[in-house]
């Protein structure tokens, strides 16, 4: 043993071995430390809504398909996470600048992070459709909620500023634009003219809202306003005798009233309008139309022409209904009594009728312009039959009346009217019952960008 220690070389190579146990275990110790460090100190935070930026040709290129916003997932030391997610300086973006037309695959990336970070990006990648950028002007058509116009008050033509508006997005979804509408929804109930904001929307033929950049957003809409007239009561008054062995035993019109245009002075000596049947060529129950006629001093009548339900009697069971009368009035008297406290008005046929209603086209694409020829002033009368419950309860702000100009083309057009916002079980009878038309097309003007060289 003396030997060995004696023996400089022994004692050198037993330095060196103790020096390398030394090491080890020295830096095994270190590296169990950093490890609990290192895995004590770390962090994950998931950070929502982050904006997505999309690189591309603005100029000549319309993006669809990408995400306004995603969910990003970060992981590393705590420190630099809740750093990153307080500030949020980093940027999620696309990438699309070498894109070509169509649609494709693209991943969404981050910069301006931390490279000690671990990032995960929901979704991760997105389909995105490129087309090429298009801008075209359109006509705008104004519509009027039903609460605009006060009662016994019509709207003119609007005036819109400006008449037509650019509207850009990708080729394909500018081919499907049918209409360009700005509907003024107010509670106004306006009786003189008045100027109002509208936004503008834009529709395919199915109404499906299209994704496009329309400017301006919002058009000026002035609404000229004017009273439509006086409601009077139709009088029928019958002319004439019928055939020798027949009776009238009722002449009933289709309405009950009609409206009187003219200045405020002729119009309050109008107390009812007397229109005249001839019954002498009557022979059974018939309707008959009959012209409404205008009264000294007034503009007009609308509407111009009703219908009268005539019905008739036998004179034999006429006489034959008046010899059993007195037999049967006791026992009426009783039923009558039984039957008011039955549901025969429940269950009984009532009409009403509505007058002035302005007549709304629908449908027509926004490349033709129309104009209504017949009802001149665009307006009809409409009345509408059922049991007297339902009936009592439909006000004319329930009913609109449509003319579908969804088959248009340019030329003449007639369509039958419709009318909306009846329940099934309700029947309506439209005077006049069509609409003519004479539709033109309309210019629109095109401006597609010219791409970069």
């Amino acid at each position: 043993m003396d030997r060995i220690l004696n023996n400089k070389w022994s004692i050198r190579i037993i330095a060196l071995l103790l020096a390398a146990i030394l090491f080890t275990s020295v830096n095994a110790s270190n590296k169990d430390t950093t490890s609990f460090s290192t895995t004590a100190s770390s962090d994950t935070e998931v950070i929502e809504n982050v904006p997505v930026k999309v690189y591309y040709d603005k100029t000549n290129l319309y993006i669809s398909g990408v995400p306004e916003t995603v969910t990003v997932t970060i992981s590393g030391p705590r420190s630099i996470v809740q750093s990153a997610k307080a500030q949020q300086d980093f940027t999620v973006y696309a990438d699309l600048k070498n894109a070509s037309i169509g649609t494709q695959e693209v991943k969404l990336q981050v910069k301006d992070i931390s490279d000690r970070l671990k990032v995960k990006v929901d979704p991760a990648s997105v389909n995105v459709n490129v087309q090429e950028k298009v801008t075209k002007k359109f006509s705008v058509d104004v519509e009027l909620s039903k609460s605009v116009i006060a009662d016994g008050y019509q709207a003119g033509t609007p005036v819109i500023d400006p008449k037509k508006v650019s509207i850009t997005g990708a080729k394909d979804t500018i081919k499907q634009i049918a209409y360009v509408k700005a509907t003024l929804e107010d509670d106004g109930k306006h009786k003189s003219e008045f100027t109002d904001k509208a936004t503008v929307s834009v529709f395919d033929s199915n109404l499906n809202k299209l994704d496009v950049e329309v400017s301006p957003q919002e058009i000026e809409v002035t609404v000229p306003v004017e009273k439509v007239g006086k409601s009077v009561p139709v009088k029928i008054k019958q002319e004439g005798t019928p055939e020798s062995d027949i009776e009238i035993s009722s002449m009933t019109p289709d309405k009950s009233e009609v409206v009187v245009v003219g200045d405020d002075a002729v119009l309050d000596k109008i107390k009812e309008i007397e229109i005249p049947i001839d019954v002498t060529k009557i022979k059974a129950d018939t309707v008959k139309e009959v012209t409404v006629p205008v009264p000294n001093g007034a503009k007009s009548v609308q509407p111009t022409t009703i219908e009268v339900k005539i019905k008739t009697i036998k004179k034999s069971e006429a006489n034959s209904e008046s010899n059993t009368s007195e037999d049967k009035k006791d026992t009426d008297s009783n039923k009558t009594a039984t039957d008011d406290s039955g549901d025969s008005d429940t269950d009984s046929k009532v009409s009403k009728s509505f007058s002035n209603m302005q007549v709304y086209m629908s449908g027509l694409k926004n490349t033709l312009d129309a104009q209504m020829i017949t009802p001149a002033n665009g307006k009809v009368s409409v009345t509408i039959t059922g049991e007297k419950k339902t009936v009592d309860r439909i006000a004319v702000k329930d009913l609109s009346v449509i003319a579908n100009l969804s088959k248009g083309k340019a030329g003449e057009l007639r369509v039958p009217l419709e009318l909306n916002g009846l329940p099934d079980n309700v029947a309506y009878v439209i005077n006049p019952t069509s609409a003519d038309f004479i539709i033109t097309e309309k210019e629109a003007q095109n401006t597609v960008p010219s791409k970069n060289t």
